[in-house]
Formats: C-alpha cells, sequence, structure tokens
C-alpha cells in the first residue's frame, strides 16, 4: 500500500512538473515564468524525497539540498535582475 501511494503522489508530482513547463512556456509575464521554474524545482525536490522514501535510503538527501539551494538563489537572482536591483 505504501509503495501505490507513493508511485501516485510521484505522478501527481510529475503531472505539476508538466503543468509548470506549459506555464513556462506561455506565461504570459516573466514574473508567471520564473515562479513556474520555481515550482517544477520544488516538485522534482518533492519527486526525490519520496524515491528516497521508496527506497528507503538517505543518499539522495545531498541532491535535494543541492537543488533547494539553486532553485532559491535563482529566483532571487532572477527576481532582482527583473526589478533592476541586481547591478546596484
Amino acid at each position: 500500500m505504501k509503495e501505490f501511494v507513493i508511485m501516485a503522489a510521484i505522478v501527481a508530482l510529475a503531472v505539476g512538473v508538466v503543468l509548470s513547463g506549459v506555464r513556462m512556456i506561455i506565461g504570459p509575464t516573466i514574473y508567471d515564468r520564473v515562479l513556474a521554474f520555481d515550482t517544477a524545482g520544488l516538485d522534482v525536490i518533492g519527486a526525490i524525497l519520496l524515491v528516497e522514501i521508496l527506497f528507503d535510503t538517505g543518499v539522495f538527501m545531498d541532491v535535494v539540498l543541492v537543488i533547494a539551494l539553486l532553485g532559491f538563489l535563482g529566483t532571487i537572482t532572477l527576481t532582482a535582475y527583473l526589478e533592476g536591483r541586481l547591478g546596484d
């Protein structure tokens, strides 16, 4: 039962990544695209954590932390660049 729930959650996160990809492509503003990119990153992090739970291992935790850190820094950097505060 645990495996079924985890697989269903991974499928839901995969759908979320696809929908975020659609928003990244057709987003009417650049802010929508940045937010969609951040959402896709969080979905990937969730999927990796679910795989980690499924296999009962802790080897992916470093990968999750690096992806989370890069996603956060990327979002902050893009937002600062778009608002024109990065070069000041």
